[in-house]
């Protein structure tokens, strides 16, 4: 099929761990993705087919991990997907470590993400202005109740 005939899908799906759809469908899908993995969306930049995003406190960075998603049409209405990622340092950290592939892993969380919701056919509608929780607040008022726990603990 030519590209001058080949016709915009209607909605999205996965052939071959390939994705059927309007470029954007594409960004929607990234959007929602990112969202669900309750990571933050940076940019977006449809045109490119770029998304990039970042995350919460990680293992190996206070200040999380910044990654890229790249969606590519190989053929009209046919996008592979890849993605990069690099731990963040920021402020007083010297060193970010990416212990055990982690950076890449939230790639991987993200484009599972996206096979997930374009076989369910399930894409969360996603403003451009809304920002996903890092988890990051309810991660610090954990920890300031196990200093708490372990003194009240050793009373009893």
């Amino acid at each position: 099929m030519s590209e001058s005939t080949a016709r915009a899908p209607d909605r999205l799906a996965l052939s071959d761990g390939k994705f059927i759809a309007t470029r954007e469908m594409m960004a929607a899908l990234g959007r929602s993705a990112v969202h669900a993995c309750k990571y933050r969306v940076d940019s977006a930049d449809d045109a490119a087919g770029t998304l990039t995003f970042t995350t919460g406190v990680t293992m190996g960075s206070w200040t999380g991990v910044s990654g890229t998603i790249i969606y590519r049409e190989a053929s009209p209405y046919l996008f592979e997907v890849i993605g990069s990622a690099k731990q963040n340092v920021k402020g007083g950290q010297v060193v970010a470590l990416d212990l055990f592939g982690e950076a890449k892993g939230k790639v991987d969380n993200v484009i599972a993400e996206m096979r997930r919701q374009a076989s369910a056919g399930d894409v969360a509608p996603v403003s451009a202005e809304s920002s996903a929780a890092t988890g990051c607040a309810v991660l610090l008022f954990g920890l300031a109740f196990v200093p708490a726990a372990l003194v009240v603990g050793h009373f009893v």
